[in-house]
């Protein structure tokens, strides 16, 4: 794990503000909220099925989830690579919690 946090902010940045731009960060933010939700005993099976596939969205390869991921960060104004580099920072930070209070803070 590393100590280093991503810099939300400079993801924020990177997208031009307007609806559609905003509405398709939103779906990624949403995404990574799922994705980086800390694991716990008692969670629901709902929790762990949307944490499963918000990884399978983010890091998926090929075929058509993968081409949905990367329109969808298009759409966002941002480079897949980005968002997957930004994904992998958020998940292995000992900070998660910090980072997820920062998503949620723009959502």
């Amino acid at each position: 794990m590393t100590n280093e946090v991503p810099d939300f902010g400079t993801l924020y940045d990177l997208t031009e503000k307007d609806s559609d731009k905003t509405l398709h960060l939103a779906i990624i933010l949403q995404a990574l909220l799922d994705l980086s939700k800390p694991k716990e005993p008692s969670e629901s099976l709902e929790t762990v099925l949307h944490r499963d596939q918000a990884s399978a969205w983010v890091f998926c390869s090929i075929g058509v989830t993968c081409e949905n991921f990367e329109a969808t960060c298009e759409l966002a104004g941002l480079e897949p690579k980005v968002v997957r580099s930004f994904a992998i920072k958020t998940i292995t930070s000992e900070n998660a919690n910090e980072i997820r209070r920062k998503i949620n803070s723009f959502l």
